[in-house]
């Protein structure tokens, strides 16, 4: 009888543990394409600084710009921060991608982050790009034809398409016919947001967080405010030209209405606790931060259902609506049931752990350091 030759195939954990051996101990140099300042409220920068600080020093190295004022908080071991200048600044970026790193997260549409990708793979070596896909398609709405092109030409050539969430990674594939790679959610901090002790007062308070732009429809909020008069409305956020103007003007002609500038997180944690529940009311989304950042402080959201956050738990931490009546009538029950806030607000804390930014940071570094390895 001839003897039967057995075959090995190496799995994907053999050929992780291979590439670890040839790389040795060498630190994973890592490069956040986005500014860190410290009053740069942008989501994907906030994000962006929370995974570089929940980075294992030991194992990475990261670089992240910044334009005038760096977060203190990254001034640790392990981060580099880099000043952009004035002028010339694409061509700042473009050198600073084309340095001796291993991966370059949160390539944008930008000028420089296309330029990039247009290079021959023999210039950039074996560095390898991950796009974060933060947005749908509705992002994409007012922008130039040019920004459309760069978006195109960047989620077909990124190594790596990471979607924040389900809803948001079926909408990509829909507009571009490439699949994100990966999803991993948004995080939340829970030691900075957290429940206060109580929530006592009679008169209730809700808050609207974010760009005081249309398409996130804080007139959709003052219209709430004006339909329940005596209940509090707090609205932080910028407003931006004539429609933030109009938008301050109708502010200030209603009594229980408080407008307040963007603010850092630490700021915003205590507003947070100071307030009852979160209205969200807009239609273009991914996941918004400040749903997460709600349900960990105990606050029930409610937002619209178009993008399907998985942040809001339709019925158990809030409520999913359709139409803006949908919306006023959760809201009026909300501000009338303080007994219903309070259980949702539980359930939303409890649900916000599963988003706490060490689990989503040690999966960033998990997807980095594979897409790394393997070449």
């Amino acid at each position: 009888m001839g003897s039967t030759k057995k075959v090995t195939r190496l799995t994907e954990a053999d050929l992780f543990i291979f590439f670890s051996h040839a790389m040795g101990n060498r630190k994973i140099r890592v490069l956040f394409n986005v500014c860190a300042d410290a009053e740069n409220y942008n989501a994907q920068s906030l994000n962006a600084r929370e995974i570089a600080l929940r980075l294992d020093p030991e194992r990475f190295h990261s670089t992240l710009f910044f334009e005038r004022t760096l977060d203190p908080r990254l001034a640790r071991t392990g981060i580099r921060l880099v000043k952009l200048p004035e002028r010339r600044r694409t061509l700042r970026l473009l050198r600073e991608m084309l340095g001796d790193y291993d991966a370059i997260l949160y390539m944008d549409l930008s000028p420089a982050r296309y330029a990039y990708l247009l290079l021959p793979r023999l210039v950039r070596r074996s560095t390898r790009t991950v796009l974060s896909i933060e947005g749908t398609r509705g992002n994409l709405d007012d922008v130039s034809k040019a920004i459309r092109r760069y978006a195109d030409y960047v989620v077909r050539h990124a190594d790596l398409r990471v979607a924040i969430s389900e809803f948001v990674a079926h909408d990509s594939e829909d507009l571009t016919g490439v699949r994100a790679d990966c999803i991993i959610p948004v995080g939340v901090d829970t030691n900075t947001f957290h429940p206060p002790e109580g929530r006592d007062c009679k008169v209730p308070t809700v808050l609207f967080v974010g760009h005081l732009i249309e398409r996130k429809g804080p007139h959709l909020f003052i219209e709430a405010a004006r339909q329940f008069p005596e209940t509090q409305f707090r609205l932080v956020g910028s407003p931006r030209g004539q429609f933030g103007e109009d938008l301050r003007k109708k502010c200030k002609s209603l009594p229980n209405v408080r407008l307040e500038n963007p603010m850092p997180q630490a700021r915003l944690a205590d507003v947070l606790r100071e307030s009852d529940l979160l209205l969200h009311p807009s239609r273009i989304e991914g996941v918004p931060k400040v749903t997460l950042e709600a349900a960990a402080s105990g606050m029930p959201s409610i937002v619209f259902d178009d993008y399907q956050t998985p942040s809001v738990v339709d019925g158990v931490t809030g409520f999913q609506v359709e139409a803006v009546d949908e919306m006023l009538a959760r809201l009026k029950l909300l501000i009338r049931d303080g007994a219903l806030r309070k259980k949702m607000g539980a359930a939303a804390v409890a649900h916000a752990q599963g988003y706490d930014w060490r689990h989503v940071a040690a999966r960033w570094a998990q997807t980095v350091e594979h897409l790394v390895r393997q070449g």
